[in-house]
């Protein structure tokens, strides 16, 4: 059981996608690719929970799987984004946190 406020610790093992950019990682989740979810699970999951301990939101846990769903459905966009993709991942999730 976690404690009060803490946050989950994402998978520290790298995937194929360690060290790729963040564009190129969403370029393989728009075509599905389960191992570029789990590596941008890996960089990104500690500033989904933190956006949503901001916010204030009553589930946090769930409210960071619906950014992380919202990231998987509409990947395919990212390509025509004037956003880097870590920026364009936290306008999704803070859309989705607003939403939840």
């Amino acid at each position: 059981m976690m404690a009060m406020g803490a946050l989950p610790v994402p998978d520290p093992v790298p995937t194929r996608w360690a060290g790729q950019e963040d564009a190129a990682v969403l370029g393989g989740l728009a075509q599905q690719d389960e191992a570029a979810m789990r590596e941008l699970h890996r960089r990104y999951a500690p500033a989904l929970y933190a956006l949503a301990h901001r916010a204030q939101v009553i589930d946090p846990d769930r409210c960071v799987q619906d950014a992380f769903m919202a990231i998987w459905r509409h990947a395919e966009c990212h390509s025509r984004s004037r956003f880097d993709g870590r920026t364009w991942m936290l306008i999704l999730a803070h859309q989705s946190l607003r939403t939840g």
